[in-house]
């Protein structure tokens, strides 16, 4: 009976909408559904049975709406999809789902245009043979080079160093799936699609430290991760070789969807970079 029991609960529970992939708004609307339909339940059967009772019958209901959204993340079917599609951003933040560093604004010290910083710095340059913008040869081979002597795994106050970060707390490189994080306590400070991709933006900075020492020191952090982002679109080789390639796919949240373009290490699987397509 007790493997009965277990099974018909693991029939109904959906992991991809409960544990730690739960959708905090989703939960919170389902639950203020409950409340409602279990109001609206005990004022009908008030109507035609005792008060208790119909109190009784509300209650019941609203248990079992609870059960649902315990097992499955939600009550109304649906939800997970009009989440996504009908919720504003402002009220997702609510639930802590706005971007770590918001956009900088007109005359924040994070205003950064990155391929002009890129272009002073002596970075890219115009193509010779293709209206567009390509690497400096002289600055894509000292990233190489640069590149090739940091570590899989970068030291956290690598990171902490090339970004200008404060140096109070202890910082740590934290690995969640293909993803890599820089946290400070509980605190999330910057994140990347991968370990790659961190390597990547080590390299670049101390060679932008290197060619453009002034100018790199008057950006804050999150000005510094934005050139440094932009950067990454001019990578021609995968660190340890092998070709970079471009993907547009759609990436899906508990409480969101979106097409991203992606670049991508043939070889290794690796994001390099992860942007999001307005």
């Amino acid at each position: 009976m007790a493997d009965s029991h277990s099974s018909g609960l693991a029939a109904l529970r959906q992991p991809e909408y409960t544990g730690e992939n739960r959708c905090w708004p989703c939960t919170t609307v389902n639950t203020l559904i409950a409340v409602v339909l279990s109001v609206v339940v005990a004022l009908v059967a008030s109507t035609a049975a005792a008060t208790g009772t119909a109190a009784g019958l509300g209650f019941v209901v609203f248990l079992v709406s609870l059960a649902a959204i315990w097992l499955r993340g939600y009550l109304v079917p649906g939800t997970p999809e009009l989440t996504k599609r009908y919720m504003p951003d402002w009220l997702l933040a609510w639930f802590g789902k706005e971007p770590e560093h918001p956009l900088p604004k007109a005359g924040d010290v994070r205003d950064v245009e990155p391929e002009t910083f890129l272009s002073e710095a002596g970075a890219i340059e115009p193509c010779e043979d293709i209206d567009d913008l390509c690497l400096n040869a002289a600055f894509a081979e000292r990233w190489d080079e640069i590149l090739a002597d940091t570590p899989d795994e970068v030291d956290p106050e690598e990171v902490r160093t090339v970004f200008g970060l404060d140096g109070d707390g202890e910082y740590e490189v934290m690995e969640y799936g293909q993803g890599v994080v820089l946290q400070r306590g509980a605190q999330r400070v910057g994140e990347w699609p991968s370990q790659t991709a961190l390597r990547v933006d080590v390299a670049g900075a101390r060679v932008i430290a290197e060619t453009a020492t002034e100018s790199w020191a008057e950006l804050d952090p999150v000005a510094r991760g934005a050139v440094l982002n932009g950067l990454r679109i001019f990578l021609e080789e995968c660190p340890g070789g092998g070709p970079v390639e471009m993907k547009e796919e759609t990436v899906e949240s508990c409480c969101n969807s979106y097409e991203v373009v992606a670049l991508i290490c043939a070889d290794s699987g690796d994001r390099v970079l992860e942007q999001r397509v307005s």
